[in-house]
């Protein structure tokens, strides 16, 4: 497995790499969870909001821990914690403070572990606690038992919807911190809670949002958590919410991820993904979004990593008419690099199969798609990489000339310049 997660790297950098890792991003609860939690705290403190409709928090600086207290009722905790609610972060003069501040926290649901309102106020505020600092805070966060309080919070209250989104998105925004993070956050269950989360709701878009969101980051370069997933049912779970929800891009978006997460060189997750009809939900997706360019970028890659270095998944990926589908949306995201560059990834990677099809006006929208990209970004690095490679690989297989002949056919395009350093890569 650690090889093959080398391996994926290798193939193009920017495959597998997490949303925010090293960023220090803002932990998300969501607009309508945020709003159904002021809404029930507020009752519950009997209207001590204050800071919570702030248009645009401020961070807060804290000399000591917050002040809470075993003594503290239920509504006398959500007072306090609506206090900090309104802020975006939450820093600490010391590391000290912090800690004491997070153990204060992960204390109170521990106490009120059967409030729900309590373990809502609780997530957010340790949210806010790992975001200040610019994230520094997020390893003391995990550390000092805030990933493991969050999943005692979603297995203690399974059908409370708020509390199983809100804990996702915590779990993953901890993730993205740094790789050490990402190990302990993935140590105290939190895979296992989210994939629970995702199938007591999985009417819910919110929660599979934030599921398959957390669940891209945990496999995110690790080989054990994406081992983990796929034992216990997570690429069933993410076609689920794919197929559930085919109407919500964003889920669109993160569950593509999560299957070129798992997926990339490791035969066993690409064939299971495969034999769940993993190509032909992603091929939908496709279809329904045809006009955003994050589902098609996502969808392209997805597909890509479902075929790479695995000859009989490339068959079945190509025969349900991938290459036509990346083709699409190379063609309707002409002016969208990363769109381009996974649509070159695609074509490069089933190029013997294009080649190989009884119909040349495929492989002829191959070769015309790769030479668009070149000339369209002829500074985009990675696009120059990806078209240049489908071209060789095209190049590679076909014995009749079609591509250099169309490569001479746009020299007019290109350049003399330009037309020589493509012929040259595609003799290669």
């Amino acid at each position: 497995m650690a090889a093959a997660a080398v391996a994926a790297a290798e193939i193009t950098p920017p495959l597998l790499a997490p949303s925010g890792r090293g960023k220090g991003r803002r932990p998300r609860t969501g607009a309508r969870g945020s709003q159904r939690t002021r809404r029930s705290a507020g009752e519950a403190s009997r209207g001590g909001a204050g800071s919570g409709n702030q248009s645009s928090p401020e961070p807060v600086s804290h000399e000591s821990g917050l002040k809470l207290e075993t003594a503290h009722s239920v509504d006398e905790t959500c007072k306090i914690l609506l206090d900090i609610e309104g802020t975006s972060s939450i820093t600490f003069q010391t590391e000290a403070a912090a800690q004491a501040a997070i153990e204060a926290v992960t204390s109170t649901m521990a106490l009120h572990s059967e409030a729900a309102e309590v373990q809502r106020l609780c997530i957010k505020g340790l949210g806010k606690i790992a975001a200040g600092r610019n994230g520094q805070n997020a390893l003391p966060t995990v550390s000092h038992g805030g990933a493991q309080s969050t999943v005692n919070a979603m297995n203690n209250h399974p059908s409370d919807e708020e509390v199983q989104e809100m804990g996702c998105r915590l779990l993953c925004n901890l993730t993205t911190f740094n790789p050490e993070c990402q190990a302990i956050v993935a140590s105290v269950g939190s895979v296992k809670a989210v994939l629970q989360a995702m199938r007591g709701h999985h009417t819910s878009a919110t929660v599979q949002e934030a599921g398959c969101q957390a669940l891209k980051e945990m496999a995110a370069y690790n080989a054990v958590n994406q081992e983990e997933i796929y034992e216990n049912g997570g690429i069933q779970a993410v076609l689920r919410a794919m197929e559930t929800h085919a109407e919500v891009p964003r889920i669109q978006v993160v569950g593509c991820g999560v299957i070129r997460n798992l997926a990339a060189c490791n035969a066993e997750h690409q064939e299971a993904a495969v034999s769940r009809g993993g190509v032909q939900i992603v091929l939908q997706s496709m279809t329904v979004h045809l006009e955003d360019p994050s589902v098609q970028w996502a969808g392209c890659w997805a597909l890509f990593c479902l075929a790479v270095h695995n000859a009989e998944t490339k068959i079945e990926v190509a025969a349900y008419g991938a290459i036509r589908a990346g083709l699409k949306a190379m063609e309707t995201h002409r002016k969208e690099p990363r769109v381009q560059e996974a649509g070159c990834w695609l074509v490069k990677e089933l190029a013997e199969r294009i080649v190989a099809g009884q119909d040349k006006s495929v492989l002829s929208a191959c070769i015309q798609a790769g030479l668009k990209a070149l000339e369209k970004f002829p500074t985009e690095v990675k696009v120059q990489q990806a078209a240049r490679g489908a071209l060789q690989q095209l190049a590679a297989h076909d014995t009749e000339g079609w591509v250099r002949t169309a490569c001479l056919g746009r020299c007019g395009r290109l350049g003399r310049f330009a037309t020589m350093r493509t012929l040259s890569v595609i003799e290669e």
